[in-house]
């Protein structure tokens, strides 16, 4: 961390610069602010090194680059601000138990403190949002991303018929609560709900887990709506379950999961099949042990990768491949456009025969 910085103060009086910060590249972010939400929840503001606007799509994610313990970790975070506000940029992040990266930045991060972010990326974004009544539903911190949605949309002052549906554990958990509150009471096209799994005395609101009978109490129109969804994977299998039983429309759906396992176990790649690996750009070749994946060989060779959650989720590990053939069992971090270009996610990757990479 550094304790001075050489970052200029923001000018908000002089002319707006048009450089775009749109790098997927690692750049360096000044620490603006810290902001309590809940009691393990705190938002983190940034701008960047030199004057800019930050460009991206709402619901995006950007990585983290964090030097801890003397090593470089990497973690992915949805942007909780809206691109309509181009001079900083938002995360969000909730402390998790035994958690490295969140619980480092939570006792660690502070205003005037400088890191590298990477970004935006992600194809869970509001860019042509189709028909006229969206529906979010937020597990926990999954309300991030769709945060930035929903300021993005009443900055705008959309005239969609919003509804949003937030899921958490108790009152104490709920985040954004107030700003929620304050939004719905301003705009008459924004209708918010909180429900809490654990019963409270102090909670008047409906409670339980999200099921069909639910979702449809609650949204009585729920089929003819586009839905938005992102929380933990145990939310958002449950989440699942209760659209498929309200009959909600499978097309009409879209969503980001934080986190979960994998959803089977990792393919077989046989010791039968002898698979190397060739980095093109480092002139290193590494003989595959069984199983291991693209991001083990070339850690195992000194080959830098970033990475985020390593589930094949996110996508930070996202490299391109020039020849050959890989198993790759992810869970959406790539678009289809990236698969046909020759992209593969290193964490979920495994060669099968010879592989060259573009590293």
């Amino acid at each position: 961390m550094n304790a001075h910085t050489s970052f200029p103060a923001s000018d908000f009086s002089a002319p707006l610069r048009q450089r775009q910060w749109a790098d997927a590249s690692p750049q360096a972010m000044l620490c603006r602010a810290v902001i309590d939400e809940t009691h393990d929840v705190k938002t983190f503001v940034f701008s960047a090194a030199s004057d800019c606007m930050f460009c991206f799509n709402a619901g995006q994610y950007v990585v983290l680059h964090l030097a801890i313990d003397g090593v470089v970790v990497a973690r992915s975070y949805s942007v909780s601000s809206p691109p309509t506000r181009p001079l900083d940029l938002h995360i969000t992040v909730k402390r998790t138990p035994g958690g490295l990266v969140s619980n480092w930045i939570h006792e660690n991060l502070r205003a005037g403190d400088e890191i590298k972010i990477e970004g935006p990326r992600g194809s869970f974004k509001l860019d042509g949002l189709p028909g006229e009544k969206p529906l979010f539903l937020a597990g926990g911190s999954g309300i991030t991303p769709l945060m930035s949605m929903l300021r993005t949309l009443t900055d705008r002052a959309s005239d969609l018929d919003l509804c949003l549906i937030y899921s958490a554990r108790s009152p104490r958990d709920l985040i954004f609560r107030s700003e929620l509150d304050a939004l719905a009471a301003r705009f008459r096209n924004l209708s918010v709900t909180c429900v809490c799994s654990r019963a409270d005395p102090s909670w008047a609101g409906p409670t339980g887990r999200m099921d069909g009978p639910l979702l449809l109490r609650l949204v009585p129109d729920l089929r003819e709506r586009t839905v938005y969804a992102c929380g933990p994977e145990q939310y958002m299998k449950a989440l699942r379950d209760g659209l498929g039983q309200a009959g909600v429309d499978p097309r009409g759906y879209h969503e980001e999961s934080f986190g979960g396992a994998l959803g089977g176990a990792a393919p077989d790649v046989a010791s039968a099949v002898s698979s190397s690996v060739h980095f093109a750009r480092s002139g290193l070749e590494h003989r595959c042990a069984p199983g291991e994946t693209l991001l083990e060989a070339a850690r195992n060779c000194g080959v830098y990768v970033p990475t985020g959650c390593q589930q094949g989720i996110c996508g930070a590990c996202r490299i391109a491949k020039l020849s050959g053939e890989v198993a790759m069992q992810d869970l959406g971090g790539l678009t289809s456009e990236e698969k046909s270009a020759g992209f593969v996610l290193a964490c979920c990757s495994r060669a099968q025969g010879s592989v060259l990479l573009d590293l």
